[in-house]
């Protein structure tokens, strides 16, 4: 419907008529990341980035045993940059307390490069990560 739309206006990007047409007209990006320009904030504990679990965001997939079984469907955990573990002092499958105002969690650690330093990747939707909201948490060895 979008293409078709922008077809009939002629916009730019909007002249292909099938997916073999689009995908001939991507074009890789180099993309750099940059640090913040906003101060970052000591001693108030690591930043939450939280994502909705796959299979996990409703009654109907929360109940089907194949999408319950299949690999995308981690089990809960705190996901942290090796830098970041190494300076709480935490190691990969380590059972930490992540914490905040509204609760506590008990959780394995994982570590992941891609995730940025003064934050945590936690998946919502697993009744261990519940009491946890978005904003900052503290991460201490259980």
């Amino acid at each position: 419907m979008l293409r078709a739309l922008g077809g009939e206006l002629g916009l730019a990007g909007f002249e292909f008529t099938d997916l073999a047409g689009l995908r001939a007209g991507l074009q890789a990006r180099s993309v750099t990341p940059s640090v913040s320009a906003q101060p970052t904030l000591a001693g108030e504990g690591l930043e939450v980035a939280a994502t909705a679990a796959i299979y996990r965001t409703d009654a109907v997939v929360r109940r089907a045993a194949a999408l319950q079984a299949h690999p995308l469907n981690a089990a809960p955990s705190v996901t942290l940059h090796p830098d970041q573990a190494a300076q709480l002092q935490v190691a990969e499958g380590q059972m930490v307390k992540v914490g905040t105002a509204a609760g506590k969690a008990t959780l394995p650690v994982v570590l992941d490069k891609r995730v940025a330093a003064g934050t945590v990747w936690i998946e919502s939707g697993h009744g261990a990560t519940a009491p946890l909201g978005a904003g900052r948490v503290t991460v201490v060895a259980a």
